[in-house]
């Protein structure tokens, strides 16, 4: 196997916040593959962050004419990975071929940095709502976590936690309800499921209502969420985990609602950050920190766990039950 056919090298993750990237080369990483990325003429680029001649990080260099030069040796790498300038050879010795950097699939939408380190088998998630002018936007993230992406993304679907972990907030303690069999819809590399759940409004926290909830996952990482309230307020979710390694991982979302859009997002953004901040000492908690695919690693409840189990077993018919091996460079 070559170092990106692995089945979650053929996905779009995020990797930065477009604001993120300014006239310095911004350092990331995705599936411990260390990234460099820069603007060349206004659009983003994602290159290995390792120079071919020496294997210095190229994000320690800077921008020269839309190239990345090298801080070492002064080596210019243009967007397509070509090394186009070696300082130290006479103008008439040709560079060599071979000292091109990888050159990695790369786009930027709703204020995000998209790569692919293989080739992309799906498009990226379509939202209408975020570009509909009765919708306000906002991003939260990144937010980094010590576990895998896949147990960060079952966290966020996983329903029956919240009365536990956010009461008042998104669950109700004085009225767990008893979680029947949900009916889940399963489509090739994606699933929906939905449930009633009593929550507080996230303006006025004193008002309580029986809110509809939505889940849709798109293997590996992707969730798309809505919090419909009873009076037809809504609130879209694009959340986005992203493996950095097989421990670490980075959260991100985008939120839009159709309500309150006069008032700030601050207050709705700080909602979410504490919503996560509960969450997130009980995940980095649990053993194996990588999500465990086999039925008996783990006790399961029907109904309760069925979409879990679901996500799991996709996972599994999808080959992504190992987390990619990074190869060694030759």
């Amino acid at each position: 196997m070559s170092r990106f056919e692995h089945p979650l090298h053929n996905h779009w993750h995020v990797v930065a916040l477009s604001a993120q990237l300014g006239e310095k080369p911004h350092a990331t990483t995705l599936m411990d593959e260390e990234i460099v990325l820069w603007r060349a003429d206004g659009k983003v680029v994602a290159l290995s962050d390792r120079c071919t001649h020496r294997g210095t990080r190229l994000s320690l260099g800077w921008v020269e004419n839309q190239n990345l030069v090298c801080p070492y040796h002064g080596w210019q790498f243009a967007s397509t990975g070509e090394v186009v300038r070696i300082p130290s050879l006479p103008p008439e010795r040709p560079v060599p071929a071979k000292a091109c950097a990888q050159r990695y699939h790369c786009v930027e939408r709703y204020g995000l940095v998209f790569v692919c380190l293989g080739e992309p088998t799906r498009p990226l998630y379509e939202v209408p709502e975020f570009e509909d002018g009765g919708f306000r936007m906002h991003l939260v993230g990144p937010t980094p976590w010590q576990t895998s992406a896949a147990r960060s993304l079952e966290n966020f679907m996983d329903e029956t936690h919240l009365p536990w972990v956010h009461p008042d907030m998104l669950g109700n303690p004085d009225a767990i309800p008893v979680v029947e069999t949900r009916e889940v819809e399963e489509k090739p590399g994606e699933f929906y499921f939905e449930c009633q759940s009593e929550v507080s409004d996230r303006i006025d926290r004193t008002k309580k209502t029986m809110n509809r909830l939505t889940y849709h996952i798109v293997l590996p990482f992707t969730l798309y969420h809505e919090n419909i309230y009873p009076n037809g307020d809504r609130v879209i979710d694009l959340f986005f985990t992203t493996p950095v390694s097989r421990t670490r991982t980075v959260r991100y979302m985008v939120v839009a609602r159709n309500f309150a859009l006069e008032q700030p997002s601050e207050r709705l953004i700080t909602f979410t950050e504490k919503i996560w901040e509960q969450d997130r000492p009980l995940i980095e908690s649990q053993r194996p920190a990588e999500l465990p695919l086999k039925w008996d690693d783990e006790m399961h409840l029907r109904g309760p766990d069925g979409p879990s189990i679901v996500y799991r077993r996709m996972l599994a018919q999808a080959g992504m039950s190992q987390f990619p091996v990074v190869q060694a460079l030759v």
